[in-house]
């Protein structure tokens, strides 16, 4: 029998799951309470929830929310990273983590994700962490349409250079 509050996290977790653009899956174990409150610090800044809850609560929040064919990553010890603003911040923040834990192997294992709506394993997760970040494909976007841009003004500034250059000697000739 459900209770009230076990109905609220439900609840909670149905909605937060809807507006995420991304959810990630991940086994935790092994790594200590000092160096998660570490990454949950990390998660923190870039805008990330990362949060634990149990497999038979996350199957009912993730069914209310819309989302299927996870059952499958939902044993085990199981954490969620996601974020409703930056799809790929929470790769990138886990990335980080892990990196910074290959010594001690206590590493965060991703099992995989939800990535705007599509289901990914934990091999594609991994060319997500390379992405750059939206801002950064945005830049990259703007000098690419700006470059032809760029070069054809040249252009056109070189042969109008060229064309008053011919004019001047011509005046200098005519003198």
């Amino acid at each position: 029998m459900p209770t009230q509050k076990k109905i609220e996290l439900i609840d909670e977790f149905s909605q937060k799951f809807k507006e995420s653009k991304s959810i990630f899956l991940t086994d935790f174990s092994g790594i200590n309470v000092a160096r998660t409150t570490q990454l949950r610090c990390s998660f923190r800044k870039s805008n990330v929830e990362y949060r634990i809850l149990k497999n038979t609560l996350a199957k009912r929040s993730l069914k209310n929310a819309g989302i299927e064919g996870l059952d499958e990553l939902l044993s085990g010890m199981t954490a969620f990273a996601f974020s409703s603003t930056d799809a790929i911040a929470p790769i990138k923040v886990i990335k980080e983590f892990n990196k910074a834990q290959e010594k001690d192997k206590s590493t965060l294992v991703i099992k995989g994700c939800i990535f705007e709506g599509r289901i990914l394993g934990p091999e594609k997760v991994e060319a997500l962490a390379t992405l750059p970040s939206r801002e950064v494909l945005l830049a990259q976007f703007v000098g690419m349409l700006q470059s032809p841009l760029a070069k054809l003004v040249g252009t056109l500034k070189g042969a109008s250079q060229k064309l008053l250059v011919a004019l001047e000697q011509v005046k200098n000739q005519k003198s």
